[in-house]
């Protein structure tokens, strides 16, 4: 928010320096980003008016203009805008002139003509971010007057970052209560005499349908506007404050919009059928944005409407056919408070944000409803003419924010800040709007209406380190509890060790990425107030949040990823929630790149599996992987459930294509996710002497089933083996001939060995032995010869 010194001292009569008061601005929570000092930096930029304007001769884009800039000849310049005409008045920028973003101007030759000097846009100026052409100034601008001083530029501006919790300083206003109450100056009255009504004119119909989300609506028709340009002086105050000029009427709603913190409206009254009522859409009605969109409302939305048509989208935008423009004679002024949740919602839903949105999502002062009408009316009815009505008032303000007063003792708030708070400062929170009173250490405190974010002591207390300033808050920390240290938990380490990249990325997912992995069983938990969509509910798994970090690295030429993120998920649990501490780990494209000698490889089911048994290890845990073709979300003959003894503590797999697809992955993408609150304490290292006796290398080759899995088999092969078995794996896989339909031949190799003696022939034969029984019995595997 950008914040004129000459505006703010319309308010309260400011005497300290720009530094002065940008400290005292840092220290009652509002940060200054910077401070500006526009009309220097603009100096040598004069008011030029065309008086001749044609094509370049050889570039279809550029024109020829000759600008009077009040010197003895006009000044030929070469223009790349398009937006002006002949008879306008621009800034130019003079040879010699340095502009804000440091650009020298310099006389030249553009596609074979010169140019004496530039023509400039706001941007040019370091007014704007982007601009649609030339800034176009008002038609009354004295030709080779400075522009610093036409647009009122002398003074400074300070460039804030306020909080989303100080809706009331999202104004000149409330910016300059708090820095009066600091100060102790009195700030301006701002009370003014309500506008006589011309009873000729009627009062326009309004009725409130959700009460819920619009308590007062007030509503002026004026008559016989004649809209034009606003004066130089609201032009220049706009612009200060980084809003562009739209016309007269909207950029006096505008001004008082920055001014009081009330965003208002205007409606070409001769486009509206009938009563106007505020009430919640249906679903599928049509809805034309001033800003050019053309949407269709879902059920819910708070708008404004007349008879036929929704008008504007209740403290958001309103509709381009019911706005005000150069040919508009009649308006209806429209000022109201609207719920900010309710806003919120309807914002959400269309991902439309606009300054009266972001100011009414954060609570305006119900205070300033009336104010802002009655200057707006004065204002307008003063430049561009008209005959006003009454003012039609639906619902009331009382009641709107209002708040029990708080009480407690007031040594909580000393406790809290660790240093005495004189009485004194009292009378800052006085100032500041609340009704404060001390007695036998008890404080009462009445929150007043603007303070939407005060509802608790802690608040206060928070009030008072503003005004003392949290530098005089002691740098020492409490007493606090010797406790035992906690343990270190290593678990995201020992991944990283491997080679992955820790990603954090948020609990929040959309329902689509949900359904992904989750089944839709009612367990969901949805977020009431949800940032947008793409955030609706919190997560199940951990995989949505990692393939969307995948994506946007793919997106951007990295050959391939490999990520972990140790966090939560979340679901309903009877009457509550569970939260889960899981790790998850991603792997796709290339994890090996081409050497002198090797080539390019990619993931595969194996290497995420090796990781996932490397993490393990270093947990001093081991697990078994037991085929799962039922994994939602991953692809059948590649995916597998984590056991350690008989519990499944995750699973693991490739991502099936088409959710790949959806995050715009081409790659094979694999996938595991263990849960660390089932995980068994894991084995801690110990020493363990090398073997002083050799061991014993077998193998034998059995006939399988190709429905068997491998997992069961080894398992069996460990149970089989006995104390003897140190080692046993799969070594061989052979399909073909000699070898019958729906079989497979698998080779198991297995290690013997005993720490306290040499093995003999008679224990080699024994464990193969048993192990020939058991892959009979439990598989019908015959011994291959």
């Amino acid at each position: 928010m950008k914040l004129p010194l000459s505006w703010l001292k319309s308010h309260v009569a400011l005497t300290d320096d720009v530094a002065t008061i940008a400290t005292h601005l840092v220290r009652l929570g509002h940060e200054v980003e910077g401070v500006e000092e526009p009309r220097s930096a603009v100096k040598g930029v004069r008011v030029g008016h065309i008086i001749e304007k044609k094509p370049h001769p050889d570039a279809d884009k550029l024109s020829l203009l000759k600008v009077e800039i009040g010197d003895k000849q006009p000044l030929t310049i070469v223009c790349g805008a398009s937006n002006m005409g002949e008879g306008d008045k621009v800034p130019v920028a003079t040879i010699g002139t340095t502009l804000p973003n440091g650009l020298v101007i310099k006389q030249g030759k553009i596609r074979g003509e010169t140019s004496f000097g530039m023509c400039c846009s706001e941007v040019e100026l370091g007014l704007a971010d982007e601009s649609a052409g030339l800034l176009i100034l008002p038609g009354d601008a004295p030709v080779g007057a400075e522009v610093g001083e036409l647009l009122g530029l002398e003074e400074a501006v300070f460039d804030l970052s306020i909080t989303p919790n100080r809706g009331d300083c999202m104004s000149v206003r409330g910016l300059a209560r708090d820095l009066a109450a600091d100060s102790g100056l009195e700030l301006a009255d701002i009370s003014i005499d309500p506008v006589p009504a011309d009873s000729s004119i009627a009062l326009p119909h309004i009725s409130i349908a959700a009460v819920d989300g619009c308590p007062l609506y007030l509503g002026r028709r004026i008559e016989g506007v004649k809209v034009s340009d606003s004066p130089a002086w609201i032009q220049a105050r706009l612009i200060a404050a980084g809003q562009r000029p739209v016309n007269g009427v909207v950029d006096v709603l505008n001004m008082i919009m920055l001014d009081l913190g009330q965003p208002m409206h205007a409606f070409d009254t001769d486009s509206l059928n009938g009563a106007v009522s505020i009430r919640i859409t249906s679903g599928g009605e049509s809805f034309e944005a001033l800003d050019g969109r053309k949407l269709t409302l879902p059920e819910g939305d708070l708008v404004v409407a007349d008879e036929s048509a929704v008008i504007a989208l209740a403290g958001i935008m309103g509709s381009e056919p019911s706005g005000v423009t150069g040919t508009t004679v009649n308006i209806m002024l429209e000022s109201a408070f609207f719920k900010p949740a309710k806003v919120s919602e309807t914002r959400r839903h269309h991902g439309m944000v606009s300054e009266a949105s972001m100011r009414f999502e954060r609570g305006v002062d119900p205070a300033m409803v009336a104010v802002a009408m009655e200057q707006a009316t004065t204002l307008i009815l003063e430049t561009f003419g008209g005959r006003a009505g009454a003012v039609s008032v639906s619902g009331s303000a009382g009641g709107i924010n209002a708040k029990e007063p708080l009480t407690f003792d007031f040594s909580r708030i000393e406790k809290r800040l660790g240093i005495e708070v004189p009485e004194s400062t009292d009378a800052v929170l006085s100032r500041m709007g609340f009704g404060v009173s001390r007695s036998q250490g008890k404080m009462r405190v009445s929150i007043p209406g603007h303070r939407h974010d005060v509802s608790i002591p802690e608040d206060i207390s928070e009030e008072y380190a503003r005004v003392i300033g949290f530098d005089a808050v002691p740098e020492c920390l409490p007493p606090l509890a010797t406790t035992k240290p906690a343990a270190v938990d290593h678990s995201i380490d020992y991944a990283v060790a491997d080679g992955f990249v820790q990603a954090i990325s948020y609990a929040f997912i959309s329902e689509a990425e949900q359904r992904m992995f989750s089944p839709d069983d009612g367990n969901d938990i949805l977020l009431e107030n949800p940032i947008s969509e793409a955030m609706a509910v919190m997560r199940r798994s951990g995989w949505p949040g990692l393939l969307g970090i995948a994506r946007h690295n793919m997106n951007r030429q990295q050959p391939g990823v490999m990520l972990v993120e140790q966090g939560r998920s979340y679901e309903k649990n009877g009457d509550g929630h569970r939260e889960n501490n899981i790790m998850a780990w991603l792997m796709c494209g290339e994890i090996q790149s081409d050497q002198w000698h090797t080539t390019v490889r990619s993931a595969d089911f194996f290497d995420m599996k090796g990781a996932v048994e490397s993490w393990l290890a270093s947990n001093g845990l081991t697990a078994r992987f037991m085929a799962n073709d039922d994994v939602q979300g991953l692809q059948a003959g590649q995916s597998a459930d984590l056991f350690i003894g008989k519990s499944v503590v995750g699973r693991i797999g490739k991502v099936d294509a088409a959710i790949a697809d959806h995050y715009d992955i081409d790659a094979s993408v694999f996938v595991a996710e263990i849960n660390l609150d089932v995980l068994p304490e894991g084995k801690k290292a110990k020493f363990q002497p090398l073997p002083e006796f050799p061991g014993v290398e077998r193998d034998l080759v059995f006939l399988f089933d190709r429905t068997d899995r491998v997992e069961a088999i080894l398992q069996a092969v460990r149970k089989a083996g006995g104390n003897l078995l140190t080692d046993a794996r799969v070594f061989d896989r052979y399909v073909g001939q000699g070898v019958p339909d729906g079989k497979v031949s698998l080779g198991v190799r297995f290690t013997l060995q005993d720490a306290k003696r040499t093995l003999t022939q008679k224990d080699s034969d024994g464990v193969s032995a048993a192990i020939v029984a058991a892959m009979e019995k439990i598989f019908n595997a015959p011994l291959r010869g």
